[in-house]
């Protein structure tokens, strides 16, 4: 919703490895906010729809890291009284996270794509904590032709996107995002791109208020190249 072009970006590098993409109009939230604030039917409304929909015969690639851990971390126990144990085990073994599906499913590495610009990789906490992917962002872009992959372990904390956090402490997570806007700026870097949109969506608020002079962009937007 908030990023279209970026689900355009995930079906044209998935329909270029030979895949067919479905998606759903009815397609909702995964419902992650609602379990995260307690509010637990609606996340299991939100939860059942989505089975309903898609069921568990295909895989379910998502964009973000923290969607698709957070489906495949707690859907199990969030529905056990909706669809029986051997639907959730189906459905949430099949769920992927795009980079890890292109690289450790589908065996893929170099997409072929060009993005001729320096991008500094932001690995989320969903990323490290709630989906590790065994680096395979990481091998995409190191991959694409023309890009100049910029990393750091001191730049690897949280950026301040939660919203829980950041609603509560705006202070506190404006200084800890502008604290890593900054030193990604400072890099060189012309980019700066994430597997999460929270993540990216937080830290582009930064800097359109502080005019700071780099872009944000999704990492399945780079995948499908300029």
């Amino acid at each position: 919703m908030f990023q279209p072009n970026s689900a355009y970006s995930v079906m044209t590098v998935l329909e270029r490895l030979g895949l067919h993409c479905q998606y759903y109009d009815e397609q909702t939230c995964c419902g992650r906010r609602f379990y995260m604030e307690g509010e637990i039917e609606n996340a299991k409304d939100l939860g059942i729809q989505i089975i309903d929909n898609f069921g568990s015969k295909v895989p379910f690639v998502v964009p973000d890291c923290g969607c698709a851990g957070y489906m495949r971390k707690y859907f199990r126990e969030l529905l056990k009284n909706s669809f029986s144990t051997n639907e959730l085990r189906i459905f949430t073994q099949q769920i992927y996270e795009l980079c890890d599906y292109i690289v450790n499913v589908k065996h893929i590495e170099n997409l072929g794509n060009t993005f001729s610009h320096r991008v500094f990789y932001f690995k989320s906490c969903s990323a490290r904590n709630l989906y590790p992917q065994n680096n395979a962002p990481e091998t995409l872009l190191r991959n694409t032709l023309g890009l100049d992959l910029l990393m750091s372990d001191d730049l690897q904390g949280c950026c301040g996107g939660n919203g829980r956090f950041s609603m509560a402490n705006p202070v506190t997570a404006e200084a800890m995002t502008g604290e890593i806007v900054t030193k990604i700026y400072n890099m060189g870097a012309e980019y700066v791109t994430s597997t999460d949109i929270h993540c990216l969506q937080m830290i582009d608020a930064y800097k359109e208020a502080h005019d700071v002079g780099i872009e944000v962009i999704h990492i399945a937007d780079i995948l499908k190249g300029e």
